[in-house]
């Protein structure tokens, strides 16, 4: 035991995670990883740190996730430690916003660890994540097409609601953590759904990984220095590519960038991939999760190509044109685009102008990553074939719980949607003309997932393709 706490204390020292008096909220599940956290916060830091704990249920198992913030908030009172503890309607937030579980679950955690954070004044907000979830990150981002920066993994620590977020045991391994609270004799819960392989993320840690440490039992070790080297190049390469960039300038505004073409394709690939992902934050109020080494290769592709002239139409309307010596970045009114409308059958999909995809799956789809909206229906209960189209004059939907039905364009100022984006908005009717969908925002009344899930029909929306469409 003496080994695993060198380990996590050397780690804490190396990234300077804690000073003495901190004050700390540490996020506890109830799982293993979390109340070993808590036990060595508690009993083995070598800080003076004054903690508090937050948990949240997030009312996905019933009366199970219930007990766990017992136990958690049992345990806090036990110790003589403050326990922050909230329930939060995940599905709720899936159905309003039309994200996926995980994407979703996470949103309402961090910002209720943002409230706790800045209603206490916490400096620091410690999390459990270990060894193997940075192997799990690093596969998972690799095979979504991650950028070098999200290759990186996990880090150890980041700025955080006015704070700094800190993960001290990613140093051990998942196995470490057992052996840790096997010694102590340290009482914990288990979330089944863990154990399910319907997420990617638990198949890559059930089946992948485990094959990775039978060819090299030490891959957490190189998993830890490929991401701690990676992140040192990346912050160096960072700051070549920020001073590069401003001599490239010709001209910029809020949501506006005009660049100079000839001498930005003498630098370095590496270094233009970077100044367009600076380009891209800069533009972007919220950069869309789509974003991925795909965009960036397609400006580059724009940039570098004999044409004199192009333009590439990226997620959110933003629209990238090339005219002889110069590139400009800025957004595109998409109310200004031509009203659309398509036919959409089972097992069909279809490509929206301005980037996106619809698709009609047969079953009941659940893995599904966060760039996606969907929702589930009775296929036996509409009229098929569906429709996507565009807003129309006068378009309303029935809500759930509500008399009679509501005009979208009260929904999209309700949801206080941009203007320039309200005119490409899919809008999902069956073949009567009724309103079942619109996508991230609301679905209609009697739209809901069946019982059975083999009588079922997934709608899929990924709000963001790869550019969209381009043209020379």
């Amino acid at each position: 035991m003496k080994d695993i706490l060198n380990k996590i204390h050397s780690y804490i020292e190396e990234h300077q995670l804690f000073s003495d008096g901190d004050k700390v909220i540490a996020a506890i599940s109830g799982g293993p990883d979390s109340m070993a956290l808590l036990h060595y916060l508690l009993h083995h830091a070598k800080k003076r740190l004054n903690i508090e704990v937050a948990h949240v249920d997030h009312m996905l198992r019933g009366e199970e996730s219930k007990k766990d913030a017992d136990f958690v908030e049992a345990y806090c009172e036990q110790q003589g430690i403050p326990c922050h503890r909230a329930s939060l309607d995940v599905k709720k937030k899936m159905e309003m916003e039309g994200t996926g579980l995980q994407e979703a679950a996470r949103a309402v955690r961090y910002d209720y660890l943002k409230e706790v954070m800045t209603e206490i004044r916490a400096s620091k907000l410690v999390l459990g994540h270990h060894g193997d979830d940075q192997a799990e990150t690093v596969l998972f981002r690799l095979v979504r097409g991650s950028t070098m920066k999200g290759r990186a993994g996990i880090a150890a620590k980041r700025n955080f609601a006015g704070g700094v977020l800190v993960r001290p045991l990613l140093a051990l391994t998942k196995a470490e953590i057992e052996q840790y609270c096997e010694h102590y004799r340290i009482e914990y819960r288990i979330d089944p759904s863990n154990a399910k392989d319907s997420y990617t993320r638990n198949r890559i840690r059930h089946h992948i990984i485990p094959l990775l440490k039978e060819e090299n039992p030490s891959l957490n070790e190189q998993i830890k220095r490929y991401t701690e080297e990676v992140k040192e190049d990346e912050d160096w390469l960072l700051q070549q590519a920020e001073d590069r960039l401003q001599k490239r300038i010709i001209e910029q505004q809020v949501q506006f960038m005009k660049i100079e073409r000839k001498n930005w394709c003498k630098e370095a690939p590496p270094l233009q991939r970077r100044m367009i992902h600076l380009i891209l934050n800069y533009l972007y109020a919220k950069v869309p999760t789509s974003l991925s080494s795909a965009h960036t290769a397609s400006v580059r592709k724009l940039m570098e190509q004999k044409h004199p002239s192009g333009e590439l139409h990226l997620p959110k309307g933003l629209l990238v044109q090339r005219s002889y010596s110069t590139v400009t970045f800025h957004f595109v009114p998409s109310a200004q685009a031509l009203p659309y409308c398509y036919r959409l059958d089972q097992n069909e999909a279809i490509v929206l102008p301005g980037g996106g995809k619809v698709i009609a799956k047969e079953g009941l789809v659940e893995d599904l990553d966060e760039t996606a909206d969907f929702c589930w229906l009775n296929p036996s209960e509409v009229e098929w074939p569906l429709t996507v189209r565009t807003k129309k004059d006068g378009d309303r939907i029935h809500l759930k719980g509500m008399n009679g039905s509501k005009k979208i364009k009260k929904i999209f100022i309700d949801e206080k949607i941009p203007l320039d984006l309200r005119g490409q908005w899919p809008i999902v009717t069956d073949a009567c003309g009724r309103v079942l969908w619109i996508p991230g925002l609301r679905t209609a009344q009697g739209v809901e997932k069946p019982s059975n899930g083999n009588r079922a029909c997934t709608l899929i929306h990924y709000k963001d393709l790869l550019g969209g469409h381009s043209s020379c």
